[in-house]
């Protein structure tokens, strides 16, 4: 009797084992659907401050722009290589209805003292206050960064990934929602060179 006690137990267990397995491969797959899901959903509210004022923000604030949102950290190695760039991409098609939002969840006093000591930024910078949390998709941040949303003018996420992009990598996200995109991203011959 102790046998099928023993034998039915352990069967249980292999059983159970199979079941949470099976469970979490269905999870990791339905985690794919949604993250292909995100493209073509409208951008949900992220409440955030700006660093330099501490003024009170949301994306609905740049709604008739394209904004691409990059959410970073002062301490992600991967994100510091991507700010000059992000930088640049703001200064070079600013005029064509883009703003390049950073948006970090540390304390607003370590991304002054970045922007003081490291980098100024000429993005829209922000901070995520401390009682706040991500919302979804933004949420994603918690597991990788940095990560990078496309956001049409019509509020609209049209892109994201995640992971450090170059500056081709962001004019290649956004072009197709620009007013007049530059056709080339080639500096123009400097007029002393003539």
């Amino acid at each position: 009797m102790l046998e099928w006690i023993g034998v039915t137990l352990a069967l249980s267990v292999v059983l159970m084992g199979g079941g949470i397995t099976a469970l979490t491969l269905a999870g990791s797959s339905n985690g794919e659907e949604k993250s292909t899901a995100v493209t073509g959903t409208e951008a949900p509210r992220l409440r955030f401050r700006l660093a330099d004022s501490s003024e009170p923000k949301t994306l609905r604030d740049y709604r008739g722009q394209v904004v691409l949102l990059n959410l970073w950290a002062t301490w992600c190695p991967p994100c510091l290589d991507e700010l000059p760039q992000l930088n640049r991409l703001q200064k070079t098609h600013g005029s064509q209805g883009l703003v390049v939002v950073t948006i970090s969840d540390e304390r607003r006093s370590t991304i002054r003292r970045f922007e003081r000591e490291k980098l100024q930024l000429n993005t829209v910078s922000g901070y995520l206050p401390q009682d706040r949390s991500w919302p979804a998709p933004y949420n994603r941040v918690r597991q990788s960064r940095p990560y990078s949303f496309v956001i049409g003018p019509e509020g609209i996420i049209r892109d994201f990934w995640s992971g450090a992009g170059d500056y081709s990598t962001f004019v290649e996200a956004v072009r197709p929602y620009l007013v007049n995109p530059v056709s080339s991203d080639k500096p123009s011959p400097r007029k002393d060179a003539q």
